[in-house]
């Protein structure tokens, strides 16, 4: 069974942060990672695909360590990266990991890259119904839509408080 730790690191750093953890731990042991958002950006001539991270600032790492040896080794050693600042816990040396529940919503949401992808769908109404991609049949979590940017905000459940995360999603066509 795995457990999922995460780093609070510098943002705009977390793909350097992702390498030296990488670095720092045994592949088949512990793997660092950073959740992306696949995101549609529109100018006048062009629209192109951007990957941002899902949570800026943050690096998850998936570990088959034990808790303890995980926590003792991460402590020792990611204090000498200056991208890292600490392994996230409750301030009081007791560090936390992702619950069962969060790492399944999570892992619905990614692909086997951790990458959210573009989702499309239509509006009838009131209700969104998502036709393809990630949040097909998880219309329940969308909190807000701009339909300009092609993004949807959605509701998610992060160390016990209700977090917002910007996905995207192309709204085809919207009828009344």
């Amino acid at each position: 069974m795995s457990n999922w730790f995460v780093f609070h690191v510098q943002t705009g750093e977390e793909h350097k942060a992702c390498e030296f953890l990488n670095k720092l731990f045994d592949k088949e042991e512990s793997v660092a990672f950073v959740p992306q958002v696949e995101i549609v950006i529109r100018n006048s001539q062009s629209i192109r695909k951007e990957l941002r991270p899902m949570f800026p600032g943050y690096v998850f790492t998936d570990s088959i360590l034990e808790e303890r040896i995980f926590i003792d080794f991460a402590c020792k050693y990611a204090r000498f990266s200056k991208c890292i600042f600490y392994l996230l816990g409750d301030g009081n040396r007791k560090y936390v990991k992702l619950s069962e529940d969060e790492k399944k919503f999570l892992l619905g949401f990614c692909n086997d890259e951790y990458i959210v992808e573009n989702s499309k769908g239509f509006i009838v109404g009131d209700k969104v119904v998502v036709t393809s991609g990630p949040l097909q049949g998880r219309e329940s979590v969308i909190k807000k839509i701009n339909r300009h940017k092609r993004r949807a905000e959605i509701g998610l459940i992060w160390f016990g408080e209700l977090r917002r995360v910007s996905v995207a999603l192309e709204i085809v066509s919207k009828s009344k």
